[in-house]
């Protein structure tokens, strides 16, 4: 057996109901999220929609001659080792 076992399981006990005790009290006192109640609240700009067609691949655009050039020579020796094996 581990020496201070009692101990040990004492101290993260009191530490994890410290941490409830801790999180209960300094939780929100308003709920939960409030969404918008008229529609004239839901039609107005919506400010977490931030993309662009550019945004949705990875941030940068992207040039997809320039891509299937560089990704044409990567594919095909893969291809090639998939069907050696």
């Amino acid at each position: 057996m581990i020496r201070f076992q009692l101990e040990i399981a004492v101290a993260l006990f009191a530490s994890v109901l410290g941490s409830l005790i801790v999180s209960y009290f300094t939780r929100p006192q308003d709920g939960k999220i409030q969404l918008p109640i008229h529609a004239s609240e839901s039609l107005e700009r919506d400010p977490l929609d931030v993309t662009t067609p550019d945004d949705i691949i990875d941030g940068y655009p992207i040039d997809e001659e320039k891509f299937w050039e560089q990704a044409r020579p990567f594919l095909s020796s893969v291809s090639s080792v998939e069907a050696q094996l």
